[in-house]
């Protein structure tokens, strides 16, 4: 089954997890490999951002991880709206942190 935009949900042997896209599937096999190597630490899968209480509007992230000391935040888009422009824009207001786009 895919989404409006033509993403297929992909299983992971790896993660034992069904991923959004194929592209989000790939990112997360880059993102083990690079964690493995011990490049990258604390790997999380859709991490959520609180980015207003009322009304509750939120940010859902494909993936959080620490390069070093710092907290990187990517997102894997095929097509980038202009809402999810906004919340990153939003995240990186609120919590000083850039997202990074995977294409």
């Amino acid at each position: 089954m895919s989404n409006k935009y033509g993403a297929r949900r992909t299983w992971s042997n790896i993660w034992q997890r069904w991923f959004a896209s194929k592209a989000e599937h790939d990112r997360a096999t880059d993102l083990f490999l690079l964690q493995t190597a011990g490049e990258i630490s604390n790997l999380e899968f859709q991490p959520k951002f609180i980015l207003c209480d009322k009304p509750k509007i939120t940010y859902s992230a494909d993936f959080k991880y620490l390069e070093g000391n710092k907290i990187v935040v990517e997102d894997v888009k095929g097509v980038l709206t202009r809402e999810c422009r906004i919340k990153i824009a939003w995240i990186k207001e609120k919590f000083d942190i850039e997202v990074r786009l995977v294409r």
